[in-house]
């Protein structure tokens, strides 16, 4: 039988080395028991992860933190840089027994671990009460995932109250009913929007012209001709003020300059030189490069350029790229 050893009672010089021989998990697990407790872990244990993570499920929730590797580099790693991944649980037990709520929680492992925000949530079922109100005092998240499992009701609460926070959503079903909810939620300034859905049934590709992310990747779904064509018409006709400057999908057919509405007067870029089309802020790349083109105007001086890119297998590649 194990005696617990009254660990917050050795004087802080003994507990310097103590701390700094505990592994990463045990010190984190450690700042949840007290207010002390969490404040001799931050000064006696400097912790820095690189990123945190949470993940929702259906009946539980965690938090994962990511170190970079501190010893020597294991051989099973081609990179030169190792890290060190480690999960915590919702630690219900401990919890309770010192009166954390979810979002205490949370902030407790960000702020003994030095990392002031969430880089990633995925949010793959619907959370218990708590978390769902530790939702509200979540900041800064980065990175934002709607799994498919997430129920359509859920998803549409968590996008209202995480898109002012973030810049990133992926979402794997569009959990929004019609058109002009999809259209309002189309209207967050977001810098990177990624829908990856084979139904896109219920909405129109003229929805985007209203987004204010600024780049829009849709995947899964499959786009005649025809609808890419009319969404260039109206865009080109278009008054709105949209911050999008890349839409990317794919299309049904090998399309190409023949699909082009005479009406937009697209000039030919040649396909032997190649351009930088750079992001007006950081996105999950800087900067694409691509080679030819074609340039259009519109009445309003906005410039854009359509590329197509066939893959193949009876597809094609279309980016659309407004320049900032």
């Amino acid at each position: 039988m194990t005696t617990p050893f009254p660990l917050l009672r050795l004087p802080r010089l003994a507990l310097i080395p103590i701390f700094l021989h505990m592994e990463p998990n045990k010190v984190i697990t450690f700042s949840l028991l007290s207010k002390r407790a969490h404040n001799l872990s931050k000064s006696l244990r400097k912790l820095s992860a690189t990123s945190i993570t949470l993940t929702i499920e259906s009946d539980s929730h965690h938090l994962t933190a990511c170190f970079k590797y501190r010893g020597a580099v294991p051989p099973f790693y081609s990179n030169s840089t190792a890290y060190q991944y480690i999960v915590f649980q919702n630690e219900t037990n401990i919890r309770e027994k010192v009166g954390l709520s979810e979002s205490e929680w949370i902030e407790r492992v960000q702020d003994v671990t030095n990392c002031k925000s969430l880089k990633r949530m995925h949010i793959n079922g619907v959370p218990a009460l708590d978390m769902c109100n530790a939702l509200s005092s979540l900041k800064n998240i980065r990175e934002i995932f709607i799994g498919l499992w997430c129920p359509h009701s859920f998803a549409q609460k968590a996008l209202e109250i995480l898109s002012p926070v973030t810049t990133e959503i992926t979402i794997w079903r569009i959990p929004f009913e019609g058109r002009e909810e999809f259209q309002t939620f189309l209207k967050s300034n977001l810098n990177f929007l990624n829908v990856d859905t084979h139904d896109f049934s219920r909405f129109a590709l003229d929805d985007l012209l209203v987004t204010n992310a600024l780049k829009v990747r849709l995947r899964g779904f499959k786009f005649f001709a025809r609808v890419v064509s009319q969404f260039l018409t109206n865009w080109f006709h278009s008054k709105c003020n949209s911050r999008l400057e890349h839409l990317s999908l794919v299309t049904i057919g090998d399309i190409n300059e023949t699909c082009l509405p005479e009406t937009l007067n697209a000039i030919p870029y040649p396909r032997d030189q190649e351009r930088t089309f750079f992001y007006s802020k950081q996105l999950d790349t800087p900067s694409k490069t691509f080679s030819g083109g074609y340039d259009i105007e519109r009445t309003d001086g906005k410039k854009a350029t359509i590329v197509f890119v066939p893959p193949g297998d009876g597809l094609t590649f279309f980016d659309f790229y407004v320049w900032p």
